[in-house]
């Protein structure tokens, strides 16, 4: 995996990882040696707020920054980058990229992508402020600046606890996605439980029926295997969703594991910074007059349907005609048609010499992505419902609460 590593870093590693890697090169002695980084994009947050995330972590953490932003005037983020840059002796590393020792007692790498010349493209967003921050990441790991070979990311709304780097990765994870509960106000509790139920449902539902990509993809609870980052290339240039999609990618080539502890704490806040994801979703809420009743969830019978084709690919290999496999099931027929599902299988079929090799294409094709196209297909035959009826989905026990709802849900999320 060293050579896959390698060749990331020389050909698909963004500009700031190589020149800070130049840099080092003629002088690596400006950094320490840390046991642990951290990756934390930054846009319209301010510094108090950034401090919570890190304060109980590991003295020997390398807290990587990337201050970022899309807008030529943004005096928030530029005011937080000039807030971290006045706590302590900073040292210019390349044009980009500075070093702040011993700030309120971590390390500090500063990345500057939020001036009027180093603003970022709107389209790539927190994707690309995410994959500047792994990328200096992972070249500080092949220099052996960072001991542990992991890539904590996470985000400024998150409140990371003591033993958070305590969890070991296993020989074949790509990542793993860590537990977490949001904080909130009075105003916004009955909205962030409704979310989180919602996010939790719907992961356990993937995973109740058989799919290998039921995990929660909030990009502030990940810790990635640098390997297997470098495989897929690293993080998605994408302003939203760049978390769901590198996850995608991942567990095509290696374990997604959720864990069961530590939890990480969130911060609920409103919020318009992505086009969708947790500030968005709140929004919307609050916006509702009756939530409980106007909050809507997908149908619990579509995990069922889900349930039911996925069974179907194990036998599609030895199966001659395979709409002999759907005759029962007419709204899996009909998607089938729709996707030209049949028409792929023979292609695949055609191409493919083993039933090992046909199921682990089949799996790596319907992948997370595809599986929520499926969901939202299924949503013409199943309408969807408010959180009272999803009660009745078979991977839901009885519940007294809102609240034991989501702690049971959660469980069921985790490997």
């Amino acid at each position: 995996m060293e050579k896959v590593v390698a060749q990331y870093l020389r050909l698909y590693a963004e500009p700031e990882a190589k020149d800070l890697s130049d840099s080092l090169a003629t002088n690596q002695s400006t950094l320490g040696v840390y046991r642990h980084c951290l990756v934390i994009p930054a846009f319209k947050e301010n510094y108090s707020d950034l401090l919570k995330v890190w304060r109980r972590l590991p003295q020997d953490t390398l807290i990587i920054i990337v201050i970022n932003s899309y807008l030529t005037c943004d005096h928030q983020t530029t005011r937080l980058f000039d807030n971290i840059c006045k706590r302590s002796l900073i040292k210019r590393l390349t044009e980009r990229v500075s070093f702040l020792r011993k700030t309120q007692d971590k390390d500090i790498l500063v990345v500057d992508r939020c001036h009027p010349s180093t603003i970022i493209p709107k389209k790539n967003g927190v994707g690309l402020a995410r994959k500047i921050g792994a990328d200096i990441a992972l070249m500080l790991i092949t220099k052996k600046i960072i001991l542990e070979s992991k890539i904590a990311v996470t985000d400024a709304d998150v409140c990371l606890p003591p033993n958070y780097f305590k969890p070991n990765m296993n020989l074949g994870d790509a990542a793993l996605i860590y537990p977490f509960r949001h904080s909130a106000t009075n105003h916004l509790v009955e909205g962030i439980l409704l979310y989180e139920i919602s996010m939790l449902y719907y992961t356990a539902g993937i995973k109740w029926s058989g799919s290998p990509y039921g995990f929660t993809t909030i990009g502030s609870v990940m810790m990635l295997s640098p390997e297997y980052y470098s495989q897929v290339r690293g993080f998605p240039k994408k302003n939203a969703a760049e978390d769901f999609y590198l996850l995608n990618k991942l567990a095509k080539v290696g374990n997604i594991r959720s864990i069961k502890a530590p939890i990480i704490e969130i911060k609920a806040r409103l919020s318009k910074r992505v086009p969708f994801g947790t500030g968005p979703a709140l929004l919307k809420i609050q916006d509702l007059s009756k939530p409980l009743e106007d909050y809507k969830f997908y149908n619990p019978w579509i995990f069922t349907e889900l349930r039911n084709f996925l069974r179907t690919f194990s036998l599609i290999w030895e199966t001659t005609d395979v709409r002999i496999l759907y005759r029962d099931w007419p709204n899996l027929d009909r998607y089938c048609e729709k996707l030209g599902f049949y028409s792929l299988i023979e292609k695949r079929r055609n191409e493919t010499n083993s039933a090992l090799a046909f199921n682990r294409c089949l799996n790596e094709w319907f992948d997370g992505f595809k599986t929520l196209r499926f969901i939202h297909e299924m949503r013409e035959h199943y309408p969807s419902v408010s959180v009272t009826k999803i009660k009745d989905a078979p991977f839901i026990k009885d519940y007294k609460t809102l609240n034991k709802l989501r702690d049971q849900l959660a469980k069921r999320c985790l490997d």
